[in-house]
């Protein structure tokens, strides 16, 4: 003991110091109990300097003393880390122990964790700077111990002036070897009620992720804004709630009341599963410090994102207040579709003219609802729509953004009224086909092209567009069967200059339209969407959506295999549409003709085009609306031409 009290000499503050600093231990200046004994907080003065200190005093009666009361001065003294809290120094004089450290004006978490002020951002902070002193004292480059702190609790956790987390309560941590840290230490169940590893009682002993087990439980008191244990609650442990609440997927319901319209919907569904992981009853199966850290990270980058989205676009927003009446609270009455995780409604919505806040008018919109927690669409999904459909993509064959909103676990979109639905609807309805003649569906074709040919090289700034997921069911149609692309959440800017270059990204989009380049080398070029587009004009050509089990038959390996098998074949003639067989032109009286042979060898050629295999044989959308526009040309042509060599008498009769 001597030789330990001499390596801390050092250090040593004279009791009458911390007697004037402490206003004599007056009872106002107590800033809270531990297992220790009372705090204090004081003025110090310290070389000429008076410094803010918080003076913690051994209480013998707590069963506390001298062993706690150096390992404490130990860790303090060889730590330094932000994130954990400053020694000043210690009294030992006088029957007297007394710690002094840095006062952390805020207090401690425990004391803010049902605080309304305390945002989620804020919090989110607050957690990854403990995750970040678990890290340190786990591993530190400089040190060949770790640290198991064994008390990691919200009022061991304290808050500076700026909100910044400096760990305290260091006495009855343990060091242990760096590469023993998985080992378990031989130790009495110790600690705070709530927050004590249950394999603690079953090992006999701790090992650094009892330490994480702890920080589980101070995440979820952080989400639900309530103690690790509250004896007057029916459910007096926080820890078993959370996980069963986490289990039956019901978090929502004990989450805290004020954090619930700020959160991001991914920061949480990062944020929960992380701290259920902590909880995991195999200390095995809890996560690392590194990996905490990193999961804290991406899930306040997720919260930033919306808030930032929200400041920037705040006109955009619509309260969701207004879309549950438009939608009668989300009725199936107006529920158009649902596609992948995704639900479409069509309603009238009140819409206010920004410039002029009196005038008011009602106007069918498409309303697009993801669901809180889809595994499919991410959040980080949602905002690159919103980034892109509002950063001057703008054309007349492509959705128009009105607004959004981002409430509660809410994600929704609000589009301009797609009133004839999507394309996959027509051509997998034999009524709804009818409709289509060749030369329409001809103007569908052009429509998707010149949209696809915009973004790929008609936007300002030499930015470039590739959507990613052009198939039947992301092309809308309006009244007039005018094509619109719509769902821009796998799309994705390439740099500037950069147009024949690819991107190498992980694999997204419908099985059947996926470019086979891409998913071989994961390299996405314009070109992809090209391929994805040929495999929609077969569609069109042969009335049939790519993923018709006909495809399929005796070993065939999809629509695209049929195609390039039967290229200019009889048989590939056979495959088409029978209904545009029986009818061209847009007038009810040229039956029985069928499509022009050159309007449609033009079609056909460009369509095996779009569908090479080598993304770099593939056509320029350029050329692809130009191989079309021919085609619709063709086309047209032929009917007035047919029409114009009808003897007058034939030509009346069938107007009549």
């Amino acid at each position: 003991m001597t030789t330990t009290i001499a390596k801390f000499a050092h250090l040593q503050i004279p009791l009458e110091d911390v007697v004037k600093a402490t206003n004599n231990f007056h009872d106002d200046n107590i800033i809270g109990h531990g297992g220790f004994g009372p705090a204090y907080k004081g003025q110090l003065q310290r070389s000429g300097k008076s410094i803010k200190i918080a003076a913690r005093r051994l209480d013998r009666k707590h069963g506390e003393g001298d062993i706690e009361f150096w390992t404490e001065i130990s860790a303090l003294s060889d730590l330094k880390h932000k994130n954990l809290v400053s020694l000043i120094g210690f009294c030992n004089e006088k029957g007297e122990k007394i710690i002094i450290t840095t006062y952390e004006v805020n207090g401690s978490l425990q004391e803010h964790l049902n605080n309304p002020n305390l945002t989620w951002t804020q919090r989110l902070k607050i957690s990854i700077g403990v995750a970040r002193a678990l890290s340190y004292l786990c591993y530190d480059e400089g040190r060949s111990y770790g640290v198991i702190h064994r008390n990691v609790n919200s009022s061991t956790i304290l808050l500076d002036e700026n909100w910044e987390v400096k760990l305290s309560g260091f006495e009855i941590s343990i060091k242990q070897a760096v590469n023993r840290m998985d080992q378990v230490i031989l130790s009495e169940p110790i600690g705070t009620i709530g927050y004590m590893d249950p394999e603690i009682e079953k090992t006999k002993g701790v090992t650094h992720k009892s330490d994480i087990y702890s920080f589980g439980v101070i995440l979820f008191e952080i989400l639900c804004g309530r103690r690790a244990y509250s004896k007057n609650e029916a459910n007096r442990f926080l820890a078993p709630l959370a996980k069963y609440h986490c289990e039956n997927e019901t978090l929502p319901d004990i989450i805290y009341l004020d954090l619930k319209n700020q959160m991001s919907p991914q920061s949480l569904h990062i944020f929960s599963n992380l701290a259920y992981s902590c909880l995991k009853e195999q200390r095995a199966d809890r996560p690392d410090t590194n990996n905490i850290v990193n999961e804290l990270e991406k899930a306040l980058e997720f919260q930033l994102s919306r808030e930032n989205l929200v400041k920037n676009l705040k006109h955009l927003t619509i309260p969701l207040s207004h879309i549950k009446l438009a939608t009668n609270d989300f009725s199936e009455t107006y529920k158009i579709c649902h596609l992948e995780g995704s639900t479409m409604y069509r309603a009238k919505l009140d819409h206010y003219d920004k410039g002029n806040h009196s005038s008011k008018r009602y106007n069918t919109v498409l309303i697009k609802r993801y669901p809180f927690g889809n595994e499919y669409y991410t959040e980080m999904d949602f905002l690159t729509e919103i980034e892109i459909l509002t950063s001057g993509v703008k054309h007349p064959n492509i959705v128009t953004l009105l607004g959004f909103c981002i409430e509660a676990f809410e994600m929704i979109l609000v589009v301009d009224n797609i009133s004839n639905g999507f394309l996959g609807d027509y051509l997998d309805n034999i009524n709804n086909k009818r409709i289509l003649t060749w030369e329409k569906r001809l103007k569908i074709c052009i429509d998707v092209a010149h949209a696809l040919n915009y973004i790929h090289s008609g936007l300002d700034d030499q930015k470039m567009l590739i959507h990613r997921d052009i198939c039947s069911y992301n092309i809308g149609l309006d009244e007039n069967l005018g094509a619109k692309i719509v769902h821009f959440w796998r799309s994705v800017f390439m740099p500037p200059n950069h147009e024949d270059q690819a991107l190498h990204l992980e694999l997204v989009g419908r099985q059947n339209y996926v470019d086979p380049e891409y998913m071989n080398t994961y390299k996405v070029k314009r070109e992809s969407d090209v391929y994805g587009f040929g495999i929609v004009l077969f569609e069109i050509l042969f009335g049939r959506l790519a993923n018709d089990p006909i495809y399929k038959k005796e070993g065939e390996k999809g629509l695209v295999f049929v195609a390039r098998q039967n290229f200019y074949t009889e048989t590939l003639e056979e495959m088409i549409d029978p209904i545009i067989k029986e009818e061209t032109g847009e007038n009810s009286f040229v039956l029985n003709r069928g499509p022009n042979k050159d309007s449609l060898h033009t079609f056909i050629a460009i369509a095996h085009q779009c569908v090479i295999k080598t993304q770099d044989k593939r056509p320029t959308m350029k050329v692809v609306v130009k191989e079309l526009e021919k085609a619709l040309f063709f086309q047209v042509s032929h009917c007035s031409n047919f029409i114009l060599s009808m003897p007058r008498s034939n030509l009346c009769d069938n107007l009549l």
